[in-house]
């Protein structure tokens, strides 16, 4: 009896059997033992012990087989807990290219549009956005995708550009909280910016900064910063500090050697850091809280 239903099946699947017997068969879901792996690399970074956590990933990357959800998995919290913008970025590519049908590629993606937004390319970053509403069309990544498209014309003094995308955001479903938050907050801005504007005038560009020091951490100030990326060049830290400051965000470069680290404020409690992680997340600024070295 089995014979001839697999003849069926044969039949009914003939313009896709080449694609099937080159795919790996990977599993839908992540296995429970990457899932404690991760868990316990995040517990350790939010215990300080980052280094140890990173250790801890490149086994797991290693470990996992090739266009699977676990080497998905395990690539997206590598990139996540990367403590310099180079490594980051080069797990997301990898994670878009080797396994691009898993739920953690749209975040890649948007990630990596992030990535070239800090560094001050919004037309780069743009790219990435643009694939994310092409590929993922509906749901809250659609929502991601406008809104950080709306943020990568701002960054370009690009007002209607931006108007143009936000309105786009009608009819699509924004969940309560984080997106919520930023959506009205671009909101405000457009609306703002449209008021005052006069048709056809360009905004004043801004004018460049002085270059950001390196800041010794004063006497009986926290122990705990967040940390919002890492560089291995003084000028790209410096670059990120002067963008963050253009949005009232006021940071600092950690260190006088690579990686030089782009941190905000100095918390006595990991709590207090971990809320004003919350804060800077309403405003579309990622990162993680780091215990800082005397």
């Amino acid at each position: 009896m089995r014979r001839p239903r697999r003849a069926t099946l044969t039949i009914a699947c003939a313009g896709c059997i080449a694609t099937l017997w080159l795919a790996p068969i990977v599993s839908a879901q992540v296995t429970p033992a990457v899932e404690r792996t991760t868990a316990r690399a995040r517990a350790m970074v939010d215990g300080g012990d980052g280094a140890t956590a990173r250790t801890l990933l490149d086994s797991l990357v290693e470990a996992t087989p090739m266009g699977t959800i676990d080497r998905a998995e395990a690539l997206y919290w590598r990139a996540v807990l990367a403590e310099r913008i180079g490594d980051a970025e080069r797990d997301w590519k990898r994670l878009v290219i080797d396994v691009p049908l898993s739920p953690r590629a749209p975040d890649a993606l948007v990630r990596l549009g992030e990535l070239d937004m800090l560094r001050g390319h919004p037309a780069d970053a743009r790219v990435y956005f643009t694939r994310v509403l092409r590929d993922y069309p509906s749901g809250v990544y659609r929502a991601k995708g406008l809104l950080w498209l709306t943020r990568s014309y701002f960054e370009e003094r690009n007002v209607a550009g931006g108007c143009r995308a936000l309105d786009s955001l009608r009819g699509v479903e924004i969940p309560e909280g984080e997106l919520r938050l930023q959506s009205d907050e671009l909101q405000r801005r457009c609306t703002s910016a449209m008021a005052t504007s006069a048709p056809g005038v360009a905004e004043k560009p801004v004018a460049a900064g002085k270059p950001a020091p390196s800041r010794k951490s004063p006497a009986g100030s926290g122990r705990y910063s967040v940390q919002l990326a890492a560089y291995d060049t003084r000028a790209e830290a410096n670059d990120a500090v002067q963008r963050f400051q253009r949005r009232d965000i006021n940071t600092r470069i950690d260190g006088e050697q690579k990686p030089f680290r782009v941190r905000v404020g100095y918390y006595a409690t990991r709590v207090a850091a971990t809320k004003a992680l919350g804060r800077l997340k309403k405003l579309g600024v990622n990162g993680f809280v780091v215990e800082r070295t005397p």
